[in-house]
């Protein structure tokens, strides 16, 4: 029982942790939104006219996954979100390192150029992961709250 109840800890730090990384990640990113937009720009997957669409879209979504996250509201949908989220941002990464693009973005709270794709891809790989326990965790709590109590009926004994 200890055990299960370590466990829930370090997934609330968790699931508390990637809100905020989020939250923090999604306000500054709200500052530099044509730097957002010109990296979908750069990435060469869609006309330049839906950078800036994606990149509020992106922004707002991230804002909303971390605001559940942190207040534990909707937290299965906030989960597979996150999920989306974090498997969009790496099929960006991967696609463009598979080109061979030069890419330099406002993620994670600074301005880089990218040069270590196989590091900022494993980087998302984690957030990757991270956002998947959070599914298994909401789903678990979902399973561990809808368990109705057995009532014994001992009238006739």
């Amino acid at each position: 029982m200890r055990n299960s109840r370590t466990i829930d800890i370090l997934l609330s730090l968790l699931r508390i942790g990637l809100g905020v990384f989020f939250l923090i990640t999604g306000i500054l990113k709200i500052g530099d939104l044509g730097q957002t937009a010109e990296f979908l720009t750069r990435s060469d997957l869609l006309p330049e006219f839906f950078s800036m669409p994606l990149a509020c879209t992106g922004i707002a979504m991230e804002l909303v996954v971390a605001v559940c996250l942190v207040f534990r509201l909707s937290y299965r949908g906030a989960a597979v979100w996150g999920v989306v989220m974090t498997s969009v941002f790496l099929l960006l990464y991967a696609q463009a390192w598979a080109r061979g693009l030069s890419l330099s973005c406002n993620c994670m709270g600074s301005e880089h150029e990218i040069v270590n794709y196989p590091q900022d891809t494993g980087v998302r790989l984690l957030l990757l992961g991270s956002m998947l326990l959070l599914v298994w965790d909401s789903r678990r709590r979902d399973s561990l709250s809808s368990r109705k109590p057995r009532k014994f009926d001992f009238s006739e004994a």
